[in-house]
């Protein structure tokens, strides 16, 4: 009987040591949006907890405690409120503080923020998920888009005419329907979940289970949790906005930042230290500020708000992060995203986008298997009618409020006589417009080059509404310069998409640049201002080819490939070559090869079962090897090839960032000019920088059969000044390069080229980007840079002058 009973006094004291329970929700006075990290301590100083990205709190009383309850965010003026008011009210609204930095009190001795954080700079490896081998977990994402509350006298205004009786004029009328508009219903809204694997390093995937959104059908406009901001807050650079901001929370920090410890809270047995953060006065850094709370079980981030400190951005941006223990392991559980367009107004209203995302279901180390993952990291497939409903509601974390649900109504019906919107924007995503079982290709809607003019065409394809594994269609092209037609036709069949295996059968009758078509192994590791080249190269071979191509990924990083080729190639321009005694002017080539590519990262989104590129990461090297065969009637050409690419970028701390790029290429063996390689110039671009290309070499200046050349950057960041319309970044420039052209009595041409630069040519420049700056639809800035180039060595030019030029550059930026 004793041991069936022994546990009663426990029980009791369980049940009575906490009287109640008092929860609520804690709101900005004026804006009415949740206040996120609020503390919410006992005057015992032992017992308390802090209140969600949404505001939402919950905290256990001891029996008999009747003192006052402290509620205080380091951004916001402290309020204490008796233990009565929880049994009457649930929102409690703070006042913004008036309190800045700067006014902070630091007393003699090491600031004591100091060892915190260093402290969790020295654990961030044990606590960044980036580290654990493997996890799983499920993500909640809402994202809305909506105006601010309006200011004061626009409030007032509309009370006065909703009170009058005065007939209102025509923009006093536009005044009260905003108004109504904006009450009711947020201007675009979806909820979208997913569930994301991972196996570190480097494979992941996310998969769309349920989405919905106001006014389209179209799973492009789905959210994912690291849309808006990382993961997690360990990395030492955050990117938000296409920005690298230097993260508060690494080595050195103390150098850069200033931090103000504000508050010491407790929950359970952990103490949590809250400080604030924001760069140091003078310190030119791309730079964040808020609130850090961190534990010190584990030294770990508890929560953390973040903002651009740049005081002259046109967009802001401000995240929230809340971790949680799962299984003694601190991990994501609420990430929130703001941005504001504040220069977006109307009414006394400016725009903003929100986000949420929930984390929910984590599981470490789960069976997963390797095979799963291929290079499509995001999987925008929809899922099923019912399913997709099912699972909304399944981790919908609260029931959508009237506002919400007044949103899906309003906007689905206004957007019934728009639903070709969703085509048009997944058209423009993927460059393919659905038409039936095909898909015609924009890609070749429009080229412009110096020898074709202007070239206009099309391509349609079978699309795996037709098959899966199967990919059959062709192109058309006309130039109206040449006033020749181009065309082409493939066959592919796709034996494992996940690794991208596939066997592809090729017939073209096309042009190709000369000492440029095989340069890049993969033509899309090419560079995004390189089209500035494309535009004024003039000289082309034409090519008629029958391919064969095998393509496999070999490891997650590492695609491979294999070919076979036969090739009749035609000079457009006055050529000929000599081999073996023979003067060709057409040459029948055959050819093989592999080639290896390899990229620190690809990340690929699936949406209507094409692959949409989303970035990669550095550093990106490609390897060709190819050589001629004697097949089907080709003429008797002994060469091999090989080619190099590499890119490399290397971000420093506190800022600046290096790029190197490295090209080469062997050709030995007799072969036609257009299979051989130029110096990679761009002089003729219009004074426009192009990366990864002398800037003063003419396009076709050198030719040579063996080539290699280095070009390098290094830009400091803003390190001089920033004001509204200037932000120069320094930039300095150096490329060098060498090349031979063996065999140079087999060519003969009286209008091109055949000069090698075997005695090294070179280069070095500086500039700066962002030396203007100019509004961008008011929401970003346009920059607009300027450069110097000096050309030396033994290829420079007599008059010292001719060897100077000046190139411009662009830059968009938040």
């Amino acid at each position: 009987m004793t041991k069936k009973f022994f546990f009663l006094p426990f029980l009791f004291f369980a049940t009575t040591s906490y009287a109640q329970v008092i929860s609520g929700k804690i709101v900005d006075s004026l804006k009415r949006e949740p206040v996120a990290f609020a503390n919410i301590v006992l005057a015992d100083g032992i017992h308390g907890t802090t209140s969600d990205i949404e505001g939402n709190f919950k905290l256990s009383v001891p029996a008999g405690y009747q003192q006052a309850i402290t509620i205080s965010h380091v951004s916001y003026q402290k309020t204490k409120l008796p233990l009565s008011f929880f049994n009457k009210y649930r929102v409690i609204k703070l006042k913004p503080s008036e309190m800045v930095l700067s006014e902070v009190v630091v007393k003699a001795g090491e600031n004591p923020a100091f060892r915190i954080i260093r402290n969790a700079v020295k654990n961030k490896s044990r606590n960044n998920p980036d580290n654990l081998e493997s996890y799983q977990y499920h993500s909640y994402n809402k994202f809305i888009i909506k105006p601010s509350e309006m200011s004061d006298p626009y409030k007032k205004r509309v009370d006065s005419l909703r009170n009058g009786s005065i007939a209102a004029t025509k923009k006093q009328k536009e005044l009260l329907q905003w108004d109504s508009i904006s009450s009711r219903i947020h201007f675009f809204m979806t909820e979208s979940v997913t569930e994301k694997k991972v196996i570190n390093p480097g494979r992941q995937k996310e998969t769309l289970i349920g989405f919905k959104a106001s006014g389209f059908k179209s799973p492009l406009f789905a959210n994912v949790a690291t849309d808006y901001q990382p993961f997690s807050f360990y990395n030492d650079k955050i990117s938000l906005l296409g920005k690298d901001f230097l993260n508060p929370i690494s080595k050195n920090s103390e150098q850069r930042y200033e931090f103000y410890l504000t508050d010491t809270t407790y929950i359970e047995n952990d103490t949590v230290y809250v400080i604030q953060y924001e760069p140091k006065r003078g310190k030119l850094i791309t730079g964040l500020k808020g609130m850090v709370s961190i534990s010190t079980n584990g030294w770990a981030i508890k929560n953390i708000i973040a903002s651009s400190s740049d005081s002259l951005a046109l967009t802001g941006i401000r995240i929230q992060q809340n971790y949680e223990q799962v299984n003694g392991q601190w991990f994501p559980a609420q990430l929130n995203t703001d941005i504001d367009f504040y220069n977006l107004k109307q009414f006394g209203s400016y725009i903003i986008a929100q986000h949420r995302s929930f984390i929910k279901d984590v599981k470490f180390n789960p069976a997963l298997n390797k095979s799963e993952f291929g290079d499509i990291k995001v999987d925008l497939s929809p899922p099923a009618g019912v399913l997709n409903e099912a699972n909304i509601e399944k981790f919908r974390i609260a029931p959508l409020d009237t506002k919400e649900a007044k949103t899906y109504v309003t906007i689905d019906s206004a957007m019934q006589k728009f639903q070709w919107l969703d085509k048009t924007m997944e058209a423009l995503a993927t460059n393919a417009l659905p038409i039936g079982p095909f898909d015609f290709d924009l890609t070749r809607l429009v080229h412009i080059n110096q020898y074709e003019g202007f070239r206009l065409g099309g391509g349609l394809y079978t699309s795996n509404r037709f098959l899966t594994w199967l990919r059959v269609g062709g192109y058309g092209a006309y130039g109206f310069k040449d006033q020749q037609w181009k065309y082409g036709a493939e066959v592919r069949f796709n034996l494992n998409p996940n690794r991208d295996f596939g066997v592809t059968f090729q017939y073209i009758n096309d042009i190709y640049e000369t000492g440029y078509a095989h340069q890049n192994v993969q033509r899309d590791f090419t560079n995004a201002n390189e089209g500035l080249r494309r535009l004024v190269s003039e000289r082309f071979d034409k090519i008629e080819s029958y391919r064969v191509d095998v393509s496999y990924r070999v490891l997650p990083r590492v695609h491979a490939s294999a070919f076979v080729s036969k090739n009749n190639i035609t000079p457009t321009y006055d050529y000929t070559l000599t081999l073996n005694g023979e003067t060709l002017n057409r040459f029948a080539i055959g050819e093989t090869g592999l080639a290896l590519r390899y990229s620190g990262s690809e990340n690929y989104m699936q949406i209507s079962g094409k692959k949409v590129l989303l970035g990669r990461e550095w550093p990106m090297v490609s390897i060709g090897y190819a050589r001629s065969i004697q097949v089907w009637d080709a003429q008797n050409f002994d060469y091999q090839r090989l080619d190099f690419s590499s890119r490399f970028q290397f971000k420093h701390r506190p800022k600046g960032k290096t790029r190197l790029f490295v090209h080469a290429g062997w050709v030995d063996g007799v072969a036609p000019y257009g299979r051989l390689y130029n110096a990679r110039g761009a002089q003729e671009t219009q004074a426009i920088y192009v990366d990864e290309y002398f800037q003063t070499v003419g396009l076709y200046e050198f030719a040579a059969s063996r080539y290699a050349s280095v070009f390098f950057n290094h830009n400091f960041g803003n390190v001089f000044y920033d004001n509204r319309y200037s932000k120069p970044e320094w930039v300095v420039y150096h490329a060098s390069g060498i090349g031979w052209l063996d065999n140079a009595n087999a060519h003969a041409s009286s209008q091109i080229s055949l000069q090698s630069f075997d005695k090294g040519f070179f280069e070095s420049g500086t500039g700066f980007n962002n030396l203007l700056r100019f509004k961008y639809a008011n929401v970003a800035y346009f920059g607009l840079g300027a450069a110097v180039f000096y050309r030396y060595g033994a290829y420079q030019f007599e008059k010292q002058t001719n060897n100077l030029f000046f190139r411009a550059t662009f830059s968009l930026g938040f």
